[in-house]
């Protein structure tokens, strides 16, 4: 492998707007199988258990809501992503599929980086969040707006980019790039 910098066949290793595609697409499958998981578990025992507040419409019941839906969403979606792309096949199961992997800027050093840039690629989900959670509980919906612009906004700063075959503020920041398998 060959420095992000220095590679002369840079442009022929882009993947195609295909392949990323079909990588979120995969990558969206396993994230839908695990809240599929979570909604058939919480079908379960939320209403065997004894939630107080749970439907609370307060500030308080608010945070609570958003500190659960992060860890056992945006947190387990952060973990998966960072840790197959920190793995020796450095792709997750949707990039395995498409036939992608990322790079760092030098060999060896995108282990260390995906961690980075999963972080600002799972912000987007997160900041909706914040935004759907605050328009379900009826509070704080000027910032819920917000929310929601800036999720949007960042989705695609990510996207947009990686679709034309440059790299997202994500893999920018991150100094890391997705290209196709060798």
């Amino acid at each position: 492998m060959t420095s992000l910098a220095t590679s002369s066949s840079g442009a022929a290793r882009r993947p195609a707007p295909v392949a990323r595609v079909r990588s979120w697409l995969g990558d969206w499958l396993v994230i839908g199988v695990w809240i599929g998981v979570l909604t058939a578990v919480g079908a379960f025992l939320v209403p065997r258990l004894d939630l107080p507040g749970a439907s609370a419409t307060s500030v308080r019941g608010l945070l609570v809501a958003d500190l659960i839906f992060t860890l056992i969403t945006v947190l387990p979606w952060w973990l998966y992503l960072s840790i197959t792309e920190a793995s020796r096949r450095r792709a997750t199961l949707g990039k395995r599929w498409a036939g992608l992997v990322v790079v760092g800027p030098t060999p060896g050093s995108a282990g260390r980086a995906v961690w980075g840039r999963n972080l600002i690629k799972a912000s987007p989900w997160q900041l909706a969040h914040l935004g759907v959670s605050r328009m379900l509980f009826e509070l704080q919906t000027g910032w819920a707006v917000v929310f929601l612009v800036l999720s949007l906004g960042l989705l695609a700063a990510c996207a947009v980019p990686a679709l034309t075959g440059g790299q997202g503020i994500h893999d920018r920041v991150a100094g890391t790039r997705v290209e196709r398998a060798t």
